[in-house]
């Protein structure tokens, strides 16, 4: 992820550049923020995880799933809406969930771009009162507890999905 994170921050600039001023116009590496950069790569990052999780969850769906469907003469379209992406996106949910929190752990690389996160925060504090152990002790706890809601409501939603999937 970090080699990432550097590849979109140091190479999308280059991109940019020789694409505007293909076009004849001037460009300006600071007028894009900085956190574009790291959205950009947590996403490319991401999606390459999450779209083999859906690959993988809607291969999981038994194929006599829409055989039965088409027996009752629905469209494809119907199909996959009404019956296999509900069973697909109930199969995927864990694994996506494992995917967000690991995302949210990985926004403490941002600082690595000078990207003033939660880690980069604490850094600030720690070396202005060298109290690191007690600061990124701190630190963790908010880690801990952002994943542990969100853990949460994961479980959650995935108990309610489990069930409205089986009572249809």
């Amino acid at each position: 992820m970090l080699v990432q994170l550097y590849l979109v921050y140091y190479g999308l600039p280059l991109l940019v550049k020789s694409l505007v001023e293909a076009t004849g116009g001037e460009y300006d590496p600071n007028a894009i923020p900085k956190i574009v950069y790291a959205f950009t790569a947590f996403s490319l990052n991401s999606a390459a995880y999450m779209s083999e999780t859906f690959r993988s969850a809607l291969e999981a769906v038994d194929k006599g799933q829409l055989e039965a469907c088409y027996s009752i003469h629905m469209t494809t379209f119907q199909a996959l809406r009404r019956v296999i992406l509900p069973q697909a996106f109930e199969i995927a949910l864990p694994p996506l969930g494992n995917s967000l929190l690991s995302l949210v752990k990985d926004t403490s690389l941002a600082f690595s771009i000078s990207i003033v996160d939660l880690m980069a925060g604490a850094k600030i504090v720690a070396s202005r009162s060298f109290r690191f152990f007690e600061i990124y002790i701190v630190v963790s706890f908010i880690y801990w507890a952002i994943c542990f809601v969100l853990e949460r409501l994961i479980a959650v939603t995935e108990k309610r999905l489990k069930r409205k999937v089986q009572n249809d």
